[in-house]
């Protein structure tokens, strides 16, 4: 046997060069890509709690920022929430072929890390040039794409390696963990402000800097689905449900964009009282809450067309008893039911987009981008009724503009069905 010409020991984490190490972690070998297990939930929850306490941060904080530091009017506001949902969409269904592109070079946990990273940075930039309104912008941009590229992957991570009842209940542990996560944020940012405003959104560096730490628990990237064993627990209708849950989703995000900024006023009409309307609003997020909470403990919703007409039927007559509501008690049941909606939604289209994508990256980017579709349009209604009215009949306005949409949006949401329900007929 010939000695080896370099009888040194092999590099270990104590003796390697640390670029090394960084690149080791960031990718593999093609022929290494495979990781035949579902990745640790916990990791992937952490990942999410930490995540959304940053998302929670950056998106409500930088509306707080623009109004309270630069000044923006409510029309501007309006403008940059629409531009950061298309960049937040645009971001989502590019991040599959993204992924593809880098494969060799960037695995999935690498991309994490540079999303997680890249946004951190950008939401200290406020801190450093405070003066310059044209930095938050870059800020805001940059962090919607970031946000985008991260939820994901995140989602693949989740489900990837699980199926049916499986992934149903990964999916309702990630629904009971980034719903709280975000309320969190959004108690920490009044103590932040009382420093400054620009940290609200700076809280995201920090907890994105954890967030880093915790991503290398997770391995490389998602597991591996299996086509047979995925293909198995899909049911026969699982298409045309998917195809419905994805006309819903941004619709249900379209609607709660837009009654945000009615609520202060409805609740001065039915006669509020001290109550803060900030805790009052929160009514159909708690909704929201409880109804992922029974999903996640139930199975009888996935697979029926009825949870996605109650998911349709909550939204409307939830909206529509807000807006008609006289007392305060029957707001609040307004709300509650609006909130339900929401949930039912939410989940039912995750679990049809992961199932039917088999857990890929591309159909976690699907189910962002149609999120940033509600994102985009529903600010977009808030300037267009801006634009027909006076700001004192603006918000009657972009309700009744929703409210048009959504009826138009019913056509494509009820079409599935039709299409399932002659399948089954044979006709």
């Amino acid at each position: 046997m010939k000695p080896r010409l370099d009888s040194s020991p092999p590099a270990t984490f104590w003796t390697a060069p640390r670029h090394e190490l960084v690149f080791r972690a960031l990718s593999l070998p093609a022929s290494t890509d495979s990781v035949e297990r579902p990745a640790p939930l916990a990791s992937v929850l952490a990942v999410t709690f930490l995540g959304s306490v940053s998302g929670g941060a950056f998106w409500a904080g930088i509306f707080f920022v623009t109004a309270k530091r630069y000044g923006f009017s409510p029309a501007r506001n309006l403008v940059l929430a629409s531009v950061m949902g298309a960049v937040y969409a645009v971001a989502a269904l590019s991040v599959g072929r993204l992924l593809r592109a880098l494969r060799g070079r960037l695995n999935p946990r690498g991309a994490l890390v540079a999303t997680l990273g890249s946004w951190g940075l950008a939401s200290l930039t406020p801190l450093l040039a405070p003066a310059a309104p044209a930095v938050l912008w870059v800020t805001a941009l940059i962090g919607a794409a970031a946000s985008a590229l991260t939820w994901p992957i995140v989602e693949s991570y989740l489900s990837a390696g699980r199926h049916g009842a499986r992934m149903r209940a990964a999916i309702g542990w990630f629904n009971i963990t980034w719903t709280p996560a975000t309320a969190v944020s959004l108690l920490v940012m009044p103590l932040l402000a009382r420093f400054d405003v620009l940290w609200t959104i700076a809280l995201s560096s920090i907890v994105n800097a954890l967030g880093i730490i915790v991503l290398f628990t997770l391995p490389p990237r998602p597991g591996a689905h299996g086509a047979e064993s995925a293909q198995a627990a899909v049911g026969a209708e699982y298409p045309w449900l998917q195809r419905s849950a994805s006309w819903l989703l941004p619709l249900s995000y379209l609607l709660s964009s837009t009654l945000s900024p009615v609520l202060p006023h409805r609740f001065a009409a039915v006669g509020a009282g001290a109550a803060p309307d900030s805790v009052l609003a929160a009514t159909w997020m708690m909704a929201r809450f409880v109804t992922l909470f029974l999903m996640w403990r139930t199975g009888f919703w996935h697979g029926r067309w009825g949870t996605l007409l109650l998911a349709g039927t909550a939204l409307a007559s939830g909206m529509a008893t807000v807006l008609l509501a006289g007392t305060l008690a029957v707001l609040l049941l307004g709300l509650l039911i609006f909130g339900v909606g929401m949930g039912l939604t939410y989940y039912a289209a995750l679990y049809y987009s992961m199932a039917i994508g088999h857990a890929a990256v591309d159909a976690g980017g699907t189910f962002e981008a149609l999120i940033g579709l509600g994102y985009f349009t529903g600010p977009l209604l808030g300037l267009s009724g801006h634009a027909v009215t006076d700001e004192q009949h603006a918000a009657a306005a972009t309700v009744a503009l929703a409210l048009l949409v959504a009826g138009a949006a019913s056509i494509p949401v009820v079409q599935p069905y039709r299409q399932a329900r002659r399948r089954r007929a044979g006709t």
